[in-house]
This record gives structure tokens, sequence and C-alpha cells, in this order.
């Protein structure tokens, strides 16, 4: 009878800790999670099929705001995509490197360095490690990044993100439009925007900026250690292992005063890059030269509206297949209608954003502001409802599906 008694309650508890922590499983992965542009992005290069995507730029929101994949594969026919987090660290560009190698292994790989010109004082902070750390698979390259980059107590942390946002409750119903967003990419099994986000402005700048006397300013300053530490560990990890198919960048910005200092830094990350062998192209330099204007392709200091979206686009694919001779992967039927749904994702964004700078400008708001459209069920819906009372409005022609 005692035997008996004890293996009923064993199988009781067993059920209890089962339950306890199918729970935490479901609440953490669900519902108590950190969940915005940034997730979407890094969960949806996962769901790319393997050695389908011809290249990935890996970076910070200058990235995924600079760079449109579906206009690349409209006009270039490419496959692209921007595996990139918001204020993305140093810390977290080598262990992008990998996964993105190991999960897409790639024609070309972009850099863009924006990571490494952060001074000592100014470290992004654990939210932005957290957008990386949070959203990509807990494998070996993930163990040695927390190894690397985070305290040893804080990792508990990292290995049950349910730690780190229990109270995470009193952000719905905001979250919502996000949730729901998500099942439906992981329904269709890819990005709508392909990680694209925008803000629908043209910034006008009322202070004096120095980009039209930067292309023959090739002064330097050093980088902060943690800064210099990361980018020459990267660049020995890509040499030691003759990984030739990465070039860095630096994206345009609108470089004034207080941003002076990290442009000079970015000239000596340059000079630190070329050293290892790897070509650096500095558009932040030499943005005026290739067509970039101050008062027209950019939403706020350092991030590009859907004008310069495109130029920079368009720069970036002329570099891919003239200069490193990248062609493009044979797609399977389905994928190219994916492809092309994205693109006309792609367009709605644009005709949307068009109309809505153009209001800005109509009533002088050339500052700072604008409207964010990034892939939430809120700005799915907007640019839909927009398409489908203008459609015959924009640039673009837009497909309007059946409901």
């Amino acid at each position: 009878m005692k035997a008996k008694l004890y293996i009923t309650r064993g199988i009781k508890l067993l059920a209890f800790a089962l339950a306890v922590i199918s729970s935490t499983y479901l609440l953490q992965t669900f519902l108590l999670k950190r969940i915005d542009n940034n997730t979407m992005r890094m969960e949806a290069f996962y769901l790319e099929e393997k050695e389908s995507i011809d290249a990935v730029l890996i970076g910070a929101s200058d990235v995924y705001a600079g760079y449109s994949a579906p206009y690349a594969y409209e006009k270039y026919g490419y496959t692209s995509y921007p595996y990139a987090t918001q204020s993305s660290p140093a810390s977290i560009v080598l262990p992008q490197l990998k996964e993105v190698i190991k999960y897409q292994n790639p024609k070309m790989i972009i850099v863009e360095i924006n990571a490494f010109l952060y001074k000592d004082n100014e470290l992004p902070s654990e939210a932005s490690q957290r957008m990386f750390a949070d959203n990509v698979p807990h494998d070996q390259i993930w163990r040695d990044y927390l190894a690397d980059a985070i305290p040893a107590d804080k990792q508990i942390e990292y290995y049950l993100p349910i730690v780190k946002y229990h109270s995470s409750w009193n952000e719905y119903p905001w979250k919502f439009k996000y949730l729901t967003a998500e099942l439906g990419l992981k329904q269709a099994g890819y990005s709508l925007f392909r990680g694209y986000k925008t803000v629908a402005n043209e910034f006008h700048p009322t202070v004096k900026v120095y980009n039209s006397e930067l292309k023959d300013d090739d002064s330097t300053y050093p980088l902060g250690v943690n800064g210099e530490r990361y980018l020459r560990q990267t660049l020995e990890y890509l040499k030691e292992n003759n990984i030739t198919n990465v070039v860095f960048m630096r994206f345009p910005h609108i470089v004034r005063t207080e941003a002076y200092s990290r442009f000079r830094r970015c000239n000596e990350a340059g000079n630190i890059i070329n050293s290892y062998g790897y070509d650096f192209v500095n558009l932040e330099r030499y943005g005026e030269e290739e067509g970039f204007v101050v008062d027209e392709d950019f939403y706020n200091w350092d991030h590009l509206n859907i004008y310069g979206t495109e130029k920079l686009t368009d720069y970036i694919a002329d570099m891919l297949q003239n200069k490193y001779h990248m062609t493009s992967a044979e797609l399977t039927d389905a994928q190219k209608t994916e492809w092309n749904d994205s693109v006309n994702y792609y367009h709605m964004i644009y005709n949307y954003s068009q109309e809505m700078i153009s209001r800005r400008k109509e009533l002088g708001k050339t500052g700072n502001g604008g409207t964010t459209v990034s892939e939430d069920e809120k700005s799915i819906s907007t640019i839909i409802n927009y398409a489908k009372k203008h459609p015959d409005k924009g640039k673009y022609d837009v497909v309007l599906k059946d409901e």
C-alpha cells in the first residue's frame, strides 16, 4: 500500500512539475515576452528557407530603416535580409555573423559599423543586447555570446526570460498589435516587410551640418576600448576562417557638431578594417557625392526616409552585382510568390509614406516626428486601407487581394 501511495504522489509531483514547466514556457514564449519590430525581424530571418538569401545586412536601425529587401528584389532580382536590431552593441556583431553564416551562408554579407563607434561612456543598454539575445536560437553561438558579454549573475534572465519580463502584463493591450502580427508572420512563414521599417518624414536640420565638408576629411579619433576590441575580434575571426565575402560599410547620416567625433572614429575604424584586407565603404563621408541630399533623404539625424532608402538600396545593389559579382539564387515558384507579396507590401508602404510626408510638409512639419510604419497589425491595416482608398495615388501600383 505504501509503495502504491508513493507512486501516486510521485506521479502527482511529476504532473505538477510538467504543468509548471509548460506554463512557464507558454508564458515566456507567447505572452510575457519582449515583442516589437526587432522581435519580428529576428524571428522572420529564421523562417527563411536555407540557401534562399543572397545577401544579408548586419547592423542597427540605420540598416533596417535604410535598406529595402523587397525593392532590391523587384528591381535587381536578388534576395536579401536586414539581420539588424535597434542600437545593436559591438558585442553582438560577431555572433550575428556566425548566425547568418550558420543559417543562410549568403553569397555576400554587409556589416554596417555603427556598433563599433560608441564611446565607452555611451554603450548601448541591456535592452539593446536583449533585442538580439532574446530572439535567436539558444545554440552554442548564443551561449558563447552570454559567456563573453553578460555578467554571470545576469545570465539566468537570458535562459529564463520570464524572470526579466514577468511583470510585462502592464504592456497590454499595446502589445497585441505585435502579437497579432507575429501570429500572421508564423502562419505565412515569411516577413511581409522583409524586416523593413520607416518613419514618414522629411527632416530639415536647423543647425549647421558638415556633410558637404566631409569628402576630404580623413581625420581620425580613437575608438572606444570595447569598440576596438570587438572590431578586431570580428576581423580576426574572418581572417582566421578565410571568410572573404564580407564588406564593411558606414551608411549615410547627417553629421552635426555632436556627431563629428563619431565621424572621426568612423575614419579610424575604416583604417583598421583596411589593415586586415577588407573593403570599407564610407557613405557618411561620400554621401553627397553619391547623391544623398540632407533636406530630402532623411527622417531624422541618423535614418534615411523612403527616398533615401531607394538611393541606398540602389547603391548597394550596384556594388554587390557589379563590383562583387554576386549572383542570384534560383527560387521556387512558391518563393517567388512570397517575394512578390513583399514587393506589393513595399509599394503600399512607399505610397502611404509619400502621402504622409507630403501632408507634413504642407503643414511645415520638417523637424523630428512623423508616422512610424513597422510590421505590426496597426501599420499593416493602415497601409492596406490607404491603398484601398487611393489605389492610383503614389509611385507604385498596388495589388489588393480579396478579403
